[in-house]
């Protein structure tokens, strides 16, 4: 992978619970067979073996979607609109490994849901149109479980869609 890819995150949470979320100090997800099944379908070149989950390191989780808001070169949006957290990155990373935060980061979100919120976080090719998926977290009981996607013919239509207007919305609003 050598271009940026771009991340989209849409999760049913109430806001009580995504204050609560962005107040919480980053915790380092686990590493278990979840991970490891995720990161053993990944195509990338010189692959190491996955022995860790970094977590972010600064004070809250507020403190990284500020970064991610603030940062001109991932050009990012977030809004909650019925109930829905959007969190949009144009330009969000081209690497496994700078992605291995953020992941842990959508699986602690998926912690703060209710137990029938639902939602899906993942990172993909929109920009250069080849149609890879780095990673795709599906969030439901409380859990974000990453998937095996590697293409977005794997996503849901109307997911992908919504995704697309999105960030067609986003990148049309820059100029």
């Amino acid at each position: 992978m050598s271009e940026q890819c771009s991340l989209y995150i849409k999760v049913r949470i109430s806001k009580e619970n995504l204050d609560g979320f962005l107040k919480a100090r980053p915790i380092a997800s686990t590493l278990n067979s979840n991970w490891l099944d995720w990161w053993d379908s990944r195509e990338m070149y010189s692959k190491t073996e996955l022995k860790n989950i970094p977590a972010y390191h600064v004070p809250s989780n507020g403190d990284i979607l500020q970064d991610i808001l603030e940062d001109n070169h991932i050009i990012a949006k977030q809004a909650y609109q019925d109930g829905h957290w959007y969190l949009l990155g144009l330009q969000f990373s081209e690497n496994y490994s700078e992605i291995l935060p953020m992941l842990s980061w959508i699986k602690d979100l998926a912690a703060h849901t209710d137990n029938n919120d639902t939602g899906e976080a993942f990172i993909f090719d929109y920009l250069w149109g080849d149609k890879t998926v780095m990673a795709y977290i599906q969030i439901s009981d409380k859990q974000g479980r990453l998937t095996r996607f590697n293409r977005t013919t794997e996503i849901d239509s109307d997911t992908l869609a919504e995704a697309n207007a999105m960030f067609e919305n986003l990148s049309n609003n820059l100029q």
